[in-house]
């Protein structure tokens, strides 16, 4: 079998910069996106390729993020690194850059990439910068202890490779958020959809465990739209679900170091999770006025 990877973002439970739970007026950020599937070509007993219609591709993704947003003028940094291992595959992401910037009380735009090395046994490694993600993040409700928040996110997605049948490197995806904030912790989710073909849930708990530590725990689905008859025939599943776990520690009040390491737990096949870790330091921008 070979294999030719399709860079994304490793799912991460990365707290982009402070989570909402160190701040009174709670900051929004980003908790993470799934890692897409693999392109794959495989053989029948007597060596021929088949001439099964498709792709052997599977597109997956997920959005996971809170319905607060940035105050104006002040933002988040992210520099990250990841691994995330398949049993075909392992990718290595260094840097893994995120930020978000607030344009208005209710308006916070961002930008997450990565840049990628992939090992593939038997294949030389490859390297660039992985897809990008730009956003923007309306408030519709801001979430409280008394009412559940909500926020609209579009996003521009641009591949790093062209779609396997041609098409635009160029799609886009629509998150919607929700949370709802309790004494010491809260709790986040999001669905929506990808153009490239995957719908998705996910949904997270956060806990504050101390003045400067906080626990999370996140779970994510995602389903393939398209009927492709080759990765039906080389076992990939169409859905998949992710378990991801985290903790975040703030030394400073603008400085949040965090970890993050989970699998999929659902059925196996070539592009699941085996293993899924991420580290890295977030720094909050203040207001400059």
């Amino acid at each position: 079998m070979t294999s030719r990877p399709v860079a994304f973002a490793a799912f991460a439970l990365a707290a982009a910069c402070l989570p909402a739970a160190a701040q009174s007026n709670g900051h929004g950020n980003a908790f993470g996106r799934y890692k897409s599937t693999v392109t794959a070509s495989t053989r029948d007993a007597a060596g021929h390729a088949p001439t099964l219609a498709g792709t052997g591709v599977r597109n997956f993704g997920s959005w996971l993020d809170d319905a607060t947003v940035q105050d104006p003028g002040a933002g988040f940094l992210s520099l990250g690194f990841g691994v995330y291992k398949t049993p075909i595959y392992r990718e290595v992401d260094v840097p893994a850059i995120d930020s978000g910037f607030g344009v208005t009380d209710k308006l916070q735009v961002g930008m997450s990439v990565p840049y990628y090395v992939v090992n593939v046994p038997g294949n030389p490694a490859s390297h660039g910068f992985g897809d990008v993600y730009l956003t923007a993040k309306y408030q519709l409700r801001a979430p409280s202890t008394t009412q559940t928040g909500f926020a609209v996110i579009p996003m521009i997605e641009v591949l790093s490779v062209a779609p396997p049948l041609g098409g635009s490197r160029v799609q886009w995806a629509l998150p919607v958020s929700a949370e709802r904030q309790f004494n010491h912790w809260r709790a986040l989710g999001s669905g929506g959809w990808f153009s490239r073909g995957a719908l998705f849930s996910a949904g997270a708990i956060e806990a504050q465990t101390s003045k400067r530590t906080w626990l999370t725990g996140a779970l994510s689905w995602s389903y393939s739209t398209h009927h492709d008859d080759l990765s039906t025939a080389l076992g990939f599943h169409r859905s998949r679900v992710d378990l991801t776990g985290g903790i975040t520690y703030a030394p400073r009040p603008q400085i949040a170091l965090y970890a993050n390491v989970g699998r999929t737990i659902s059925a196996r096949d070539d592009n699941s999770a085996s293993f899924i870790f991420s580290t890295g330091v977030s720094f909050g921008l203040k207001q400059p006025f």
